[in-house]
């Protein structure tokens, strides 16, 4: 065995050192036999700890008997004296209290005996570390048996073998990393994984097996770390266990065993080269890694594995680096030409080949550089220089660590303190020191740099990483523009340990890995950055699996630059991709591409979807997931530029008129089944609002009308659980808005608004035709006037009720009305509205002066105004009104091309916000990737332009509202009239 070299003996300190002459002074004083201090050799090593380090002289002063034993016989002697008092069967009788108590004196002889070893006795590398392993290793037997029997006497573990809990006990501890190589520092943690065999473990059943052995883990940890006055036994790390973040602190085997096989990353065969059974029962855990051996060394380098292993060169480079190499605040381990360096040159090597060739699965550091110089994979001349650098490293975190029992691992940076820590080191002249130490450092830091270089290439599978460590990936972010990093690196660690399905296999990690860069740079570009990487994880999260798709993408950057613009700049597109992954299907197909213009070829698709469906909540839901791919198709092509507000209204309308016929026809069929129908009688959805318009957006709700008819003499419904008419068609109506409304498994359809029915809130939810007459012919205000202009029949339970309501409309939109007073009402609700409900800026839409409403108002207020003498059937959109009105001289053709203008531009520009940046949007905080889509929308050249077009536009539309409806001037409402905020003013 390569035991390392030995560190330089320190140099002795001054002759009055006050440090020094104190433990002198304190040691001949507690001694019974004179002349001890004096003895030249204690003499010489009271010094030297009194001078260097506080720690060690505390624990002389503790236990000073203990020091001349080591002196005189040796610390190997003493150590191998404490041994045996260690273990379970010498821990057997000791309470809990009593344990802690030995263990921590027992670590305070082994911390005394392996630095006077090391300070006095010339022991190499790996006999210090070795003894601080071992110590490591007999603590956590000891525990783990006292756990076992505490868990025996409480009735939930049964124990094979009460005299040897650990025996068969199926539990098992794996040392990790350092104790896992019995290269344990000074002051150093021990990462340990737990699990229990499921095969082998007998937990009684009083608790769950995991309950039972968390408990027993919680104890270990206890015993060793919890500080007394006695001091503590070793610090524990429990986060190299599968998926820290989710997986409890023991683990079956079983889990264990499918987690690496279908999730297992890098990083953990990396770790698991060093892994060993330390404590517990070490058959069973010699037997799980054998199990798990496929895993660890793999006979073939793949694509994810060199991948990884770049990341790993890249986490100790950019996380730890820090800049150039120095002397002041050098951190010895991870810092360039650190200690960590000499380890994963040796780690890196046995990744590639240890699967290929079993000589390399040697799990200590100074033992693998040997076999790489006789297996010819280096020259001897680069081990011998990795080896003294390595050695001089471990050796100096030792005396960082000596000082204070601290866990550093960083040189001091007042350069004050270098000359004490270069005695310390056995260095008399600090420049020497300073000249070593950069040596080594730049020796290490110039063979790993270059262990890779072949891959550092433009087309290295190195290229586009993240940084490694969730800190550097926070600042990353940041400076791309996020606002919280912190959440954002912690989303992509999860993608890193696999923790969603799609992550299932390395291919998919690894192509995940290259992709995030890309997609990073993407939705830094969108409205809202961190929603879009929040949505995105959403939508991994959904995925089934993950490497068809990321190859995908990988492939297709543009189709990458898609989801990404998604994800940040369409929340609504992007929420329902995150819901249903399977959407991308149709981007992927061309299908998402493919405009609507056709409701009757809709309607059929509708219909085709649905053949097999037979029960009814299955029904609800297929209509869902239909209805959600062609909404989601129409955002992505006004998203992208493939159609216009006015197409992408059409085609929502479209899909929502489709919707609601299959569903009235299936919620009536359901309904049937227990309450028969009215005979001869009809129902019929009207549509008012957008959805009458044909105006809808992808938020838009449906503003609905029920009319039913139900024939004279009809007492009530003719089926096993008759209804009275009223009730029949409100409960009809009732369950219709349900089907629309209600959230299933596949989501919602629609937000449905009842308010525009005859006596709004107040009314019956179905009206009979004859009631719809006599409303609008007498108690109808003028702005039920104006929202009736855009109401059309979209579904009915026949054609000619369908008919008969639509002729009822038409009559009633064709109603011969006060010109006058039309104009009167129109002028001063919108003056109500410039009071009441005022623009919440300069780029809202709709309520600002010379806004949308403006010109709805116009457009519906001049419709009702001409009543009877424009010609039939009135357009229910508003571009068509206009249309209407110039062909009929009500509007002069340059007045009717600018409300157009203005429609077209302040319409189109709401669509695209609503899309992308929901209800606000704040020209000082858009990103210029949304200001570059507005214009796009608005076909100008910049934002710049888009914002002249709107201040041109409003005030001509202020005027022409003022020419031919009135002055807004908000009068006091006549008794009884709503104000502005009762106004339904969304949907007029």
């Amino acid at each position: 065995m390569n035991y390392g070299l030995p560190a330089l003996p320190p140099s002795p300190p001054a002759d009055d050192h006050p440090g020094a002459l104190r433990l002198i002074d304190d040691f001949r004083a507690a001694q019974t036999e004179p002349g001890l201090a004096d003895n030249p050799r204690i003499h010489s090593i009271l010094r030297i700890i009194g001078a260097y380090s506080p720690y060690l002289s505390a624990l002389v002063r503790r236990d000073p008997a203990g020091l001349v034993d080591m002196v005189r016989r040796g610390p190997e002697a003493v150590l191998e004296d404490l041994w045996p008092s260690l273990t379970p069967a010498a821990t057997a009788d000791l309470n809990t209290e009593s344990l802690m108590r030995h263990l921590r004196r027992g670590k305070a002889r082994v911390a005394l005996a392996a630095a006077v070893g090391d300070l006095a006795f010339g022991w190499p590398l790996m006999r210090t570390t070795g003894a601080l392993s071992r110590l490591a290793s007999a603590a956590l037997s000891a525990a783990a048996a006292h756990m076992l029997r505490a868990g025996a006497k409480m009735g939930e573990i049964a124990l094979p073998h009460d005299s040897d809990p650990e025996r068969e006990s199926g539990l098992i501890i794996l040392g990790m990393g350092k104790l896992g190589a019995n290269e344990l520092n000074y002051s150093s943690d021990i990462d340990l994984i737990v699990f229990f065999d499921s095969e082998t473990a007998k937990p009684t059943g009083k608790r769950s097996p995991t309950e039972t052995y968390v408990r027993v883990t919680k104890g270990i940890v206890k015993l060793l770390q919890e500080r007394t006055a006695d001091g503590y036994v070793f610090r524990v790390d429990l986060q190299l266990r599968p998926d820290p973040g989710a997986m409890p602190i023991a683990l079956s085997t079983d889990a264990a065993e499918i987690y690496y096989q279908s999730l297992g990353q890098n990083w953990e065969r990396a770790a698991m080269i060093k892994a060993r059974p330390v404590a517990g029962d070490l058959a069973a855990g010699r037997d799980f890694l054998q199990r798990i051996r496929p895993f660890v060394w793999r006979r073939h380098l793949d694509f994810a594995a060199v991948r990884d292993i770049q990341r790993m060169k890249e986490r100790i480079r950019e996380h730890h680096g820090h800049g150039a190499i120095r002397v002041e605040g050098q951190d010895v381990k991870l810092g360039p030409g650190g200690i960590r360096e000499v380890e994963f040159f040796v780690q890196i090597q046995q990744l590639i080949s240890g699967g290929r060739e079993p000589q390399l699965r040697e799990a200590g550091t100074l033992a693998m550089l040997d076999r790489l110089v006789a297996m010819g994979r280096i020259p001897d001349d680069e081990r011998r220089i990795l080896t003294e650098g390595y050695c001089f490293l471990r050796h100096l975190e030792h005396r960082l660590q000596m000082v204070e029992d601290a866990q550093t691992h960083d040189i001091p940076g007042d350069p004050a303190a270098i000359p004490a820590l270069a005695r310390f080191m056995g260095y008399g002249d600090t420049h020497e020191f300073r000249l070593t130490l950069l040596g080594h450092l730049s020796a290490i830091e110039h063979r790993f740099a270059g262990l890779f270089a072949s891959e550092d290439g433009d087309e290295g599978p190195g290229r586009d990483l993240l940084p490694a460590g969730e800190d550097a990936i926070a600042d990353y972010l940041a400076r791309a523009g996020f606002k919280d990093g912190p959440r954002g690196a912690g989303i992509i660690a999860g993608w890193r340990v696999g923790r969603y399905r799609c992550f299932r296999h390395e291919r998919a990690r690894a192509l995940v890995e290259g992709l995030t860069p890309v997609l990073i740079a993407a939705m830094a570009k969108t409205a809202a950055p961190d929603t879009a990487l929040l949505l995105f994880d959403q939508f991994l999260n959904r995925l089934p699996a993950g490497v068809q798709l990321f190859s995908l993408l990988d492939a297709n950057r543009n189709l990458l630059d898609l989801l990404a613009e998604i994800m940040g700049a369409a929340p609504m597109l992007a929420e329902m991709l995150a819901r249903r992954p399977g959407l991308l299907d149709t981007v992927v197909g061309g299908e998402a591409l493919r405009p609507i213009t056709d409701g009757g070829a809709l309607r059929d698709g509708l219909a085709v979807a649905l053949c097999d469906v037979t029960d009814y909540q299955d029904l609800l839901d297929a209509v869902r997931r239909w209805t959600a791919d062609r909404r989601f198709a129409v955002g992505l092509q006004l998203l992208r530029g493939l159609t216009d507000h006015r197409e992408a209204g059409r085609a929502l309308s479209f899909v929502a008129d489709a919707v609601i016929e299959r569903l009235v026809d299936a919620v009536s069929a359901n309904f049937a089944l227990a309450h028969g129908v009215i005979p001869g009688g009809g129902f019929a959805v009207v549509g008012f609002g957008k959805l009458g318009g044909r105006e809808m957006t992808v938020t838009s709700d449906l503003d609905l009308v029920f009319l039913c008819h139900v024939p004279e003499g009809t007492i009530g419904s003719d089926g096993a659980k008759p209804l009275s008419p009223g009730v029949y068609y409100t409960r009809l109506g009732q369950r219709l808005i349900a089907a629309l409304s209600a959230l299933t498994a596949e989501g919602s359809l629609y937000e449905v608004d009842m308010a525009l029915r005859p006596g709004g809130g107040a009314g019956a939810l179905a009206t009979s035709l004859g009631t719809m007459e006599t409303y609008y012919r007498g108690d109808a205000w003028t702005w039920e006037h104006m929202a009736l202009t855009r109401a059309r029949v979209v579904a009915a339970s026949d054609a000619g009720f369908a008919a008969r309501a639509g002729a009822l409309l038409e009559t009633l939109k064709h109603l011969k009305r006060d010109a006058a007073r039309v104009l009167a009402d129109a002028a001063h609700m919108r003056g109500r509205m410039d009071r009441d409900r005022p623009p919440r800026g300069r780029w809202d839409l709709k309520l600002s002066p010379g806004g949308l409403i403006d010109i709805e108002f116009i457009a519906q207020g001049l419709l009702l105004a001409g009543g009877e003498r424009l010609p039939a059937p009135w357009p229910t959109d508003s571009a068509g009104m206009i249309d209407l009105l110039r062909d009929q001289g009500v509007l002069p053709a340059h007045e009717a091309d600018e409300l157009a203008a203005a429609l077209d531009l302040e319409a189109g520009l709401s669509a695209s916000i609503r899309l992308t940046a929901g209800d606000g949007f704040e020209p000082g905080t858009a990103p210029e990737s949304l200001k570059l889509l507005l214009a796009r929308q608005a076909g100008v050249a910049d934002f710049a332009a888009v914002e002249a077009l709107l201040e041109e536009a409003r005030p001509r539309i202020r005027a022409i509202f003022i020419s031919h409806i009135g002055d807004p001037v908000a009068l006091p409402a006549a008794d009884g009239a709503p104000g502005a905020a009762g106004l339904p003013i969304e949907e007029i």
